[in-house]
């Protein structure tokens, strides 16, 4: 009960819509009243400015008293619901304003119309929130909350017609605008440009003759636009290099001039040799000695495939772990993109709903990646702190590594990675999924009594010691956007979280933000 519950200071900023609210909050055995202005809500705890100063107390346990308790339920973008109270009571009636969308969706592919299906479907039969769901013959989704006086509506586009909802490939690489200037900005809100669906990855292939141990972004690209003709340019034996694509009509194909060709600013050359489908270019490759491809990672299930890199130069294999970490350079992340912001939370909340680890599961089975937050392999967690022993370091990253390698030698890193600092409008649908992720790995019990660290690492123009304390800063917000997000998940499983900043030491993948600027950070979660 409340009596047991100690107030603490909040450091969330409130919007403005939460401001000024007065209200008077009791226990429901009147033990402890509360009276002041709601300056903040930050999922399970009511932040409340009273004479003596701010205090937080439980909503679930507290009865909100005052008109002002109704205006703030009109007003605020945290998810509050009078669901969220033990009750209301107001002395006089203010109504709720009534918000509604109606959006037509529409699929860069037809797998992405199977995916938001899935989706879809796992939504209407979930009983978890106060939001119902019809699904009719039409293909049009109804989405109704009472509580919150609102409606939405999601239709098929058909025939062509214009949509203002798209799923469609959405690359990380690459240059964007940012959109959130904060990791809280992006976590809080039900206002997002994209949101991540579903997960997949390419995988480069080549023949058991070629001799490179792994490719760059870069001379991947350089291969397929056909300045690159021959193995020895690129560190292999003096051999023609044969690569093969899929059709120009194909998904597929466009999803890779995206990932590949777009960012390093090529286009595939028109003598690149094309074959049907995936199932051929995997024969192929077996066969054709010198030859080389990018297909999806399930249809290079029985190929050599090879790490690849971005512009730093780090290798990364296509596993699993660094695939849905966000290392490995040749993600394919399915997003839905927003032409318009909606006035509801109901469409956020549905696609929210496709990182739950029942979608996932779901998702798996339609070979998309399940991006499920997990351990990282412990033999390559210690080759990786284990490298600092022997890099070559300057003073300022000398006193970084022993810190780093203090901290993080006996802890395991978790797959959940998220780029720090601004963000665009891709990278937060990207860190909003990681977000949910470690949330729902923190209330099912895994993490029980554990510290999460937060552990930035980065770059920067104006060197190390700037490097470390940009990547320190990124950690730190994100430690406190977390702290918000996922408050509930933190006080039932007993965590601690920390946060910490090493630099450019011992990179994982490259640092290569959409957001330009004149550092680049990276923010991965360690547990111990």
């Amino acid at each position: 009960m409340l009596r047991n519950v100690f107030p603490f200071l909040l450091t969330v900023i409130a919007p403005v819509g939460l401001m000024a609210q007065q209200v008077e909050l009791r226990s429901s055995d009147e033990f402890i009243s509360v009276e002041g202005e709601i300056v903040g809500f930050n999922g399970v705890m009511l932040s409340v400015d009273t004479a003596v100063g701010q205090v937080s107390v439980p909503a679930s346990e507290i009865i909100c008293y005052g008109p002002g308790c109704l205006v703030m339920l009109a007003s605020n973008n945290f998810g509050l619901t009078a669901d969220a109270f033990d009750g209301i009571a107001a002395e006089e009636t203010v109504a709720l304003e009534s918000l509604s969308d109606d959006f037509v969706i529409s699929f860069a592919a037809p797998s992405f119309n199977a995916l938001y299906q899935t989706i879809a479907g796992g939504f209407a039969v979930s009983s978890q929130t106060s939001t119902t769901v019809e699904l009719t013959a039409a293909g049009q989704m109804l989405l109704r909350n009472e509580t919150g006086n609102e409606t939405a509506t999601l239709n098929l586009a058909t025939g062509g017609a214009a949509s203002d909802l798209r799923a469609s490939m959405t690359p990380l690489r690459g240059a964007s605008i940012p959109v959130f200037a904060s990791p809280v900005d992006w976590a809080t809100t039900t206002k997002l440009p994209n949101q991540l669906i579903g997960l997949g990855a390419f995988a480069v292939v080549v023949s058991a003759d070629v001799d490179i141990a792994a490719i760059s972004v870069a001379d991947l690209a350089g291969i397929y636009a056909g300045d690159i003709k021959n193995w020895s340019e690129i560190g292999g034996q003096d051999q023609s290099i044969l690569p093969l694509q899929l059709p120009i009509d194909s998904p597929l194909r466009d999803d890779v001039v995206a990932l590949v060709m777009e960012p390093e600013g090529k286009a595939i050359a028109p003598s690149i040799l094309t074959m049907a489908d995936e199932a051929s270019i995997a024969t192929s490759v077996n066969q054709f000695p010198g030859s080389i491809s990018v297909i999806s990672l399930p249809s290079a299930a029985e190929s050599t495939t090879i790490p690849v890199s971005g512009a730093c130069g780090v290798p990364v294999a296509p596993t699993q772990f660094n695939i849905i970490s966000g290392d490995y350079p040749l993600l394919r992340p399915i997003m839905v993109t927003y032409d318009r912001p909606p006035s509801t939370s109901l469409l956020t909340e549905l696609f929210d709903y496709a990182t739950s680890d029942v979608t996932q599961g779901l998702l798996e089975q339609r070979d998309f990646i399940n991006h499920r937050a997990q351990i990282q392999d412990g033999d390559e967690k210690n080759a990786r702190v284990s490298s600092l022993l022997t890099a070559t370091l300057d003073d300022t990253q000398r006193a970084a590594a022993a810190e780093m390698f203090q901290t993080l030698f006996g802890s395991s890193r978790l797959s959940s990675t998220m780029t720090g600092g601004q963000a665009s409008g891709p990278e937060s649908a990207w860190n909003r999924a990681m977000f949910h992720d470690l949330r729902e790995l923190a209330r099912d019990g895994a993490l029980s009594g554990q510290e999460i660290m937060f552990v930035g690492f980065g770059d920067s123009t104006a060197g190390n010691q700037d490097a470390i304390a940009a990547s320190a800063r990124a950690a730190s917000d994100m430690q406190a956007a977390f702290s918000t997000f996922a408050a509930d998940a933190i006080s039932q499983s007993d965590l601690t979280l920390s946060s910490f900043g090493f630099g450019s030491l011992a990179p994982a993948t490259c640092y290569e933000g959409q957001v330009s600027g004149p550092t680049q950070t990276r923010v991965e979660v360690w547990v111990r």
